[in-house]
């Protein structure tokens, strides 16, 4: 949990309060909605500062998209806490900056999240979107190399394509994807995604 360095772990910082996502809260959410959200102010995060930067504990705001701001306080936001956005977290759709390189179990439980972007991560660790019963798609990056730890897409079955590219080398259990029924995997013809989902029998693109 946070606050157990000597930093503060909450901030009055001001910001602008960020608009609702959509007039129909049912309405799906889209890529380009996150995108485009403003940032989330640093007033809406418990937190604490690392040697490494900013450590993010806990979201106390009332939106549904949540655009992570790439700094707090003048440092980068570079890690989270297991469970902020887990469990009964009212958030369905999260941006998270290019700064944050590996995910361990911020997501782990939640029947809200649809959808999340990730693109600088390069490593997940844990069950990051273990049993997210509405997960729908997760936007990875070129830079993704690793998947380590048991199920991090473990019972999410209304996931139906995560996209791979050659610098994932590593899928580190049999039960990443278990529960994933509607799953199919698209990477590069011949690379290390391809192998693993064929000796794992998941259906496979190459793209």
């Amino acid at each position: 949990n946070p606050g157990n360095s000597d930093s503060p772990v909450t901030t009055d910082e001001p910001g602008s309060e960020a608009p609702s996502d959509t007039a129909d809260p049912n309405a799906a959410i889209t890529e380009e909605m996150v995108r485009s959200h403003a940032v989330a102010p640093a007033a809406d995060f418990v937190y604490d500062i690392t040697d490494n930067g900013v450590k993010i504990g806990g979201y106390n705001g009332s939106d549904t998209i949540v655009v992570i701001p790439e700094e707090i306080e003048g440092k980068p936001v570079t890690e989270f806490y297991d469970f902020v956005f887990a469990n009964d977290s009212p958030v369905r759709a999260v941006l998270i900056p290019e700064s944050v390189k590996t995910l361990g179990q911020v997501f782990i439980n939640s029947e809200k999240i649809e959808l999340v972007i990730c693109e600088g991560v390069t490593k997940l660790a844990g069950l990051t979107f273990g049993n997210c019963s509405n997960l729908r798609n997760v936007v990875l990056g070129e830079d993704l190399q690793e998947i380590v730890g048991l199920g991090a897409f473990a019972d999410c079955p209304k996931l139906e394509e995560v996209h791979f590219t050659n610098n994932l080398t590593q899928i580190e259990s049999e039960y990443t994807f278990d529960g994933c029924e509607n799953l199919t995997i698209y990477a590069p013809a011949g690379s290390y995604a391809e192998t693993f989902a064929n000796e794992n029998n998941i259906p496979f693109k190459a793209e």
